[in-house]
């Protein structure tokens, strides 16, 4: 249903659309300002590692870059999925996408990200994924109000790549 590749210069066009309002280009990208122009994105991907898109039926739909890789973990970021796409799968196989390049191609044990404690359905959908909270940060959200970010983790002992 779903598949996968690193992202290109013309998705960006598409990734910059998915985030509805200012409170979730935050969720996704805290530094970004509404409406997200689409090169500051790319210029975010190229810091990080990996940018990768979900696609559907060759139709971009969900979007993630890895960061600050270390010797034994990495940081997941600027995760955001279509509005179409939300509740559908798509996220899932984003997460088991990067989960899965995290383990076999940089070799990490743990797999990290912050997520705002304003962002409840992405709170929940990381810990039924088996994300626990490792600490916490405070920040500020686009109105200057301070919030929690919260540092999540996975171990990826169990990880394998999916046969197709």
């Amino acid at each position: 249903m779903y598949d996968h590749r690193l992202a290109v210069t013309s998705d960006f066009d598409i990734i910059a659309t998915f985030p509805q309002d200012a409170r979730e280009l935050f969720f996704m990208y805290p530094k970004g300002k509404y409406p997200i122009d689409p090169q500051a994105l790319e210029e975010v991907a190229t810091v990080g590692l990996n940018p990768t898109v979900v696609t559907h039926n060759n139709q971009v739909v969900g979007y993630a870059n890895l960061y600050d890789v270390g010797q034994y973990e990495c940081w997941l970021g600027n995760v955001i999925v279509s509005p179409a796409y939300r509740g559908k799968g798509a996220g899932r196989y984003l997460i088991e996408t990067m989960q899965v390049f995290a383990k076999e191609e940089l070799r990490v044990q743990r797999f990290r990200l912050v997520c705002h404690n304003i962002n409840t359905a992405a709170l929940l959908f990381y810990t039924k994924f088996g994300f626990t909270p490792i600490g916490s940060v405070i920040m500020q959200d686009t109105e200057g109000r301070e919030i929690v970010g919260i540092k999540m983790e996975m171990d990826l002992e169990h990880i394998y790549k999916k046969e197709a």
